[in-house]
């Protein structure tokens, strides 16, 4: 969402600020770092508002009591404080001095203003408080009056209208009552499914008497559309239910009821900037309008946008249109076989229809030099029914590849083309279904190939105490072979606030942003941005980092405790461990508990500790596992106090650098037969019966596996731990083998009825070191030989 946006603070004077987004790049944050829970929306009544108007609004949420700004993306919508409405039920004492009292925290009244030129579509609309900036509701904006459901005996509505309503429970029906007059062509169109609500909805339109005249289902995707040709002046319900019976407070719809314009179908699905475009339409209430023409400007924004039918009645629904820059054709038929197949030269967008069931397009595509080409289609993406079926052949017919769902139901193919080769495209549906608005659009040109990177990040709503630090994780992708150095730096930042900038080398996958405050950073809540910077043929190359919300950086008080860790750098081996020394430093007035721990690395256990009040100093320890990822990866140490809302935390000022280091081997025990390389625990029992006994109830065995990461030579393998009593026939692993069987025997010297623990030892030699590994604790339970009894029989009275 771009744009500007407004802030409105609930107290002071109001001022106007920037939307601004955390760019292209991808970061997660660390954990929340103050003592107050921060705002958050739940929802609104209202969720959609008509140009030219003004809505009271209460939104409901936690922590809202503490609100002192709003805000909202976008042009053309502003919101303030509102007043709460009087209260449906209000309770009154004999003596007075009592009152209903609203739930403050939770409800937040507002004033939404939409000015009659808003553009259509979404906003976001955002609250703050001192410690944090709330997640966003989403507010839609649209050219017609919208209304709630309205409650049972309302008057009728006028059309045009959309009623926004709710199917709270199973089995429950909505309906409200329209006004309408004989010969009018009324559109109803119930968006639920297409909006994410889970409701499967039905529709039914029924007269004054309750007669049913028309029902709709599953039209667009789940949702009912229907045309209702009114027979006579009247009034009629629209009824709207789930139809598998189910309900709940997500279950929302929203129904557009009007003789309003309609597009059904719009082709072409695109067009080349600067060209004028003639444009087939099909619809309802078009005012007899079948084609248009439409031009695309030169400096027309590339790609996808909506596009919408204007009339006197109003605007219709929006249709996808692509603009591009590369030549365009439109198929011209009979072209269902090779000889008829018109030629063209790559790059180039074919636009066409399989106009009958069976319809076949075949072209001839000749490659002006060597180089990879794709063909694309791009078809249910536009709201085409085809799903489209892609074949590549040489000149002579032979099939080259074929593919079917490269994108949902669009296909995709990418070749190796020669100069001057002449190459056939076959598009055919899948099913050989075909019809006027079977249509699609196809690409063919080189896909791109330029080394290029991007940086996102999990973390949008960031807080930082005074004088402390937040890390946010950063994640670079690279494509096409990019593998040069990345730079994340954080834009704007307020006085007292400083970062980085972090530097991502061509073999790292992330890495932390750490943003550092004084003491005299502003409080409150601001826009951040970031950007990634890399270098590209001598020329920077510049992206906004991407973040699942837009930016925003609140600056706490201080926490009552600062982190520092040493040393900056560490090595360990896989399965091994290391340790970090933590030390904190309490302020005047904290004598409480500080727990230790470490944002999320996978492969490394790091167990969180916990500093008692009388403590400044602890070991963290850092244990790779046999599979942790080889190399460099930092390691943010963050301290922590409190509970739940009342958590405050501060990282460490900066990552410390662990170096993984692989082993050779990695060895592991379990049960014969298992099928997979198995590393949990596992239990073995035998009975402690004398060393000549003929049973074989006091043997068992297992197998040790080894992964061999290098190591070729033999494996020497030895027990330790084993309990008396009990031994072992143990050979090594030969140098052509990965696994051998250990059995045991237990005498009656063991101890019988309880536990041992025990493992095995792996010794080797490798690149002159002595390498020696043990597996996890395998237990043994020893149990002891059933007790002779006298025969039952003897037992028997009467004998």
């Amino acid at each position: 969402m771009h744009g500007s946006g407004v802030l409105v603070p609930l107290r002071g004077n109001g001022r106007i600020g920037r939307n601004v987004f955390l760019g292209a790049l991808a970061c997660g944050l660390g954990v929340a770092a103050h003592a107050q829970p921060v705002p958050r929306l739940v929802s609104s009544p209202v969720t959609w508002f008509q140009r030219g108007t003004t809505n009271e609004v209460v939104l409901t949420g936690e922590a809202l009591s503490g609100v002192q700004s709003i805000w909202v993306t976008g042009e053309g919508v502003s919101v303030s404080p509102g007043n709460l409405p009087a209260p449906a039920v209000s309770l009154e004492g004999s003596a007075g001095g009592l009152s209903a009292a609203p739930e403050a925290s939770k409800t937040l009244p507002v004033r939404v203003v939409i000015v009659p030129g808003a553009p259509l579509g979404t906003r976001e609309l955002r609250v703050a408080g001192p410690d944090g900036v709330s997640n966003p509701l989403t507010l839609n904006i649209s050219d017609l009056p919208e209304r709630l459901e309205p409650p049972s005996g309302a008057p009728p509505l006028a059309h045009p209208v959309a009623v926004s309503g709710m199917i709270g429970a199973g089995a429950e029906t909505d309906t409200f009552r329209v006004a309408a007059h004989a010969g009018e062509r009324v559109i109803v169109d119930v968006q639920a499914n297409r909006l994410g609500s889970p409701l499967d909805p039905t529709l039914v339109i029924r007269d004054s008497s309750g007669k049913e005249l028309a029902r709709s289902e599953d039209v667009h995707g789940l949702d009912p559309f229907l045309e209702f040709a009114v027979p006579a002046d009247g009034e009629y319900a629209v009824q709207i239910s789930d139809a598998r019976y189910q309900g709940g407070g997500d279950y929302r719809y929203r129904t557009v009821v009007g003789v309003l314009p309609y597009l059904d179908f719009l082709f072409p699905f695109g067009g080349r900037r600067s060209a004028v475009v003639d444009v087939e339409m099909e619809g309802l209430n078009l005012e007899g309008a079948g084609r248009m023409t439409l031009q695309v400007a030169p400096d027309a924004p590339m790609g996808r946008q909506d596009i919408r039918a204007h009339t006197a009645r109003g605007l219709s629904n929006p249709q996808p249109f692509e603009a591009g820059d590369l030549p365009e054709v439109r198929e011209t038929e009979p072209n269902n076989v090779a000889d008829k197949a018109t030629s063209y030269t790559a790059p180039l967008v074919i636009n066409g229809k399989l106009a009958d069931a069976g319809d076949v397009d075949v072209f001839k595509i000749v490659s002006a030099s060597d180089q990879k080409l794709a063909i694309e289609v791009k078809a249910r993406r536009f709201g085409s029914p085809l799903d489209a079926f892609l074949t590549l052949m040489d000149d002579q017919g032979k099939v080259l590849q074929r593919n079917d769902d490269a994108s949902g139901p669009d296909a995709r193919i990418e070749f190796d083309a020669k100069k001057d080769a002449t190459y056939l495209i076959s598009l055919r549906d899948l099913t050989d279904r075909g019809g006027a608005r079977f249509g699609y659009r196809m690409s063919v040109q080189s896909p791109d190939r330029t080394p290029d990177f991007t940086v996102r990040s999990s973390a949008s709503r960031i807080r930082v105490p005074r004088s402390g630090q937040v890390a946010v994780r950063c994640e670079v992708d690279r494509r096409n072979g990019f593998d040069g150095i990345v730079r994340v730096v954080a834009d704007s930042l307020p006085t007292g606030v400083s970062a980085g900038p972090l530097t991502l080398g061509g073999g790292s996958g992330f890495g932390w942003l750490v943003l550092s405050t004084s003491e005299e950073a502003p409080l409150g809540n601001v826009p951040l941005r970031l950007t990634a910077i890399g270098e590209r043929e001598g020329r920077a190359v510049t992206h906004p980092v991407s973040l699942p919300e837009s930016g925003w950086l609140t600056i706490l008080p201080s926490a009552p405790f600062s982190v520092a860790v040493a040393p900056a750098a560490v090595m360990a081996e896989q399965n091994g461990a290391v340790e970090l020394d933590v030390s904190v430093v309490r302020r005047a007035g904290f004598d409480g508990s500080v727990r230790v721990l470490a944002e999320d690395l996978p492969g490394v256990a790091i167990p969180a500790v916990t500093i008692p009040p009388d403590q400044s100093r602890a070991r963290v320890a850092l244990r790779p596992n046999y599979n942790a990822e080889v190399g460099l990866r930092p390691v943010m140490i963050r301290a922590e106090s409190g509970e739940g809302a009342q958590i405050r935390s501060t990282h460490a000022p900066a990552p410390v650098s662990l170096t993984t280091q692989g082993i050779p081997m990695f060895l592991t025990a379990m049960l014969p037969g298992s099928p997979f390389f198995r590393t949990d625990s596992f239990r073995l029992s035998a009975v402690a019966l004398p060393t000549n006994s003929a049973s074989a109830a006091n043997v068992t065995e297992f197998v040790v596996k080894v992964d061999r990461r290098g190591l070729a030579g033999e494996i020497a393998l030895s027990l330790v731990d084993l309990p008396p009593g009990v031994t072992a026939v143990v050979a090594a692993i030969p140098s052509d083998k990965n696994e051998a069987t250990i059995r045991l025997t237990v005498s009656d010297a063991a101890e019988a009825g309880k536990e041992f623990k025990f493992a095995v030892v792996a010794t080797a030699s490798h690149n002159d070191r002595l390498w020696r590994q043990k597996t996890q604790p395998i237990t043994l339970y020893v149990s002891a030989p059933e007790k002779q009894t006298a025969s039952a029989a003897s037992a028997v009275p009467g004998k």
